[in-house]
């Protein structure tokens, strides 16, 4: 959104509706915050055993793993198990109340949607 001069903000009623690729990307940063979140908020030892699970489940070697690939691979079994709504539900929630979501956003989102002025990201 651009900025207005001072005293001529622009009503939030009179904002365009998100586009759904907008709407997307905000789901997307909506459950990586979730899942961050849990990942955050679990001891050592609890992130170690779901890594062992994980690795185990997926047939790797976790020694051959480094620090990155070990982080994804918890991250992908967080997701598995914690509750995220289908996008439907939650991009209805989203366009019927976006002030809910809007203070957790941090801007990810604004990467995955199409610049429509960057001829880049026009269909070839």
């Amino acid at each position: 959104m651009r900025e207005e001069p001072e005293g001529l903000q622009r009503d939030e009623s009179d904002a365009e509706p998100p586009s759904e690729s907008e709407v997307r990307a905000k789901y997307l940063e909506y459950c990586s915050a979730r899942i961050s979140e849990v990942f955050l908020s679990l001891s050592d030892e609890r992130t170690y055993q779901l890594l062992e699970e994980a690795t185990s489940e997926a047939g790797l070697d976790l020694a051959s793993l480094g620090f990155q690939e070990k982080m994804r691979v918890v991250s992908a079994k967080l997701r598995h198990s914690i509750p995220l709504p289908a996008f439907a539900e939650w991009a209805a929630e989203y366009r019927e109340h976006p002030e809910r979501f809007e203070p957790i956003f941090i801007g990810l989102w604004k990467d995955a949607v199409d610049d429509p002025t960057d001829p880049a990201s026009e269909d070839s």
